[in-house]
């Protein structure tokens, strides 16, 4: 079975400032990507997909591929994809989100939707999990111990941070209820700003584990979704 992720395309940090997009998920391993294997780089509209040349002959390598070679970085297999003059996939730019497959010998990356950031729901405990952390959280009004609502719907979340410190722990139950909402707070570890949104949440916005999920936000206010991927050849 396909393992679906996400990637971020960066820019490298010395001159000369080069957009890149580093893959160091446990995936590549599964995918057969082992240190030291050379690998078949090709553009595509709006992303790349990457060979394994053991798979693949050298006739293959075109004027829209290149030749790289899987890395190592702490004992995890790692390919840094630099884009450059004559390989930068038509439609991505810096910030850009991909959906990406790895299959046997195989990784597709293609870009997702404009989002301000992408999760990916993982398992804890046999149901959906997610944790959403980072310091966007507190860019998004969002501080620790502060209480969050949590509207859940088929097709998106909806969490909006509970400001108004007139009202006791009782009025915001009561108002909870009566909208339907759950309560969480939000937590911090080690200067970690993060919440979690357990499959009871989750599956009442049909959000399953292994799907990609997509963030909305402005002060306040958090919306979650899920991408259409079939337009992108991701189908489940």
């Amino acid at each position: 079975m396909a393992k679906i992720g996400v990637l971020h395309v960066t820019t490298t940090k010395k001159p000369p400032c080069r957009t890149k997009v580093r893959i160091d998920s446990f995936n590549l391993a599964e995918a057969g990507f082992v240190s030291g294997l050379p690998v078949i780089a090709t553009q595509q509209l709006n992303g790349f997909t990457l060979v394994l040349q053991d798979i693949q002959s050298k006739e293959s390598i075109c004027k829209t591929s290149k030749l790289i070679h899987v890395g190592l970085n702490r004992d995890k297999p790692t390919i840094t994809v630099n884009f450059a003059k004559n390989f930068f996939p038509n439609g991505l730019s810096t910030g850009d989100f991909l959906a990406t497959k790895y299959e046997k010998g195989v990784i597709i990356a293609r870009k997702l939707p404009y989002a301000q950031k992408y999760y990916v729901v993982t398992t804890q405990n046999y149901g959906a999990f997610l944790r959403l952390n980072g310091a966007w959280l507190s860019d998004a009004g969002f501080i620790p111990d502060d209480i969050v609502l949590v509207l859940s719907k088929p097709g998106n979340i909806i969490l909006r941070a509970w400001k108004d410190n007139t009202k006791s722990h009782i009025e915001i139950v009561k108002f909870a209820r009566t909208h339907k909402c759950q309560i969480m707070q939000v937590q911090a570890n080690q200067h970690i700003t993060y919440f979690d949104l357990n499959d009871y949440i989750l599956s009442r916005a049909n959000f399953e584990a292994h799907d990609i999920i997509g963030v909305h936000y402005e002060y306040g206010t958090i919306t979650l979704f899920k991408p259409d991927l079939k337009p992108l050849g991701f189908e489940r």
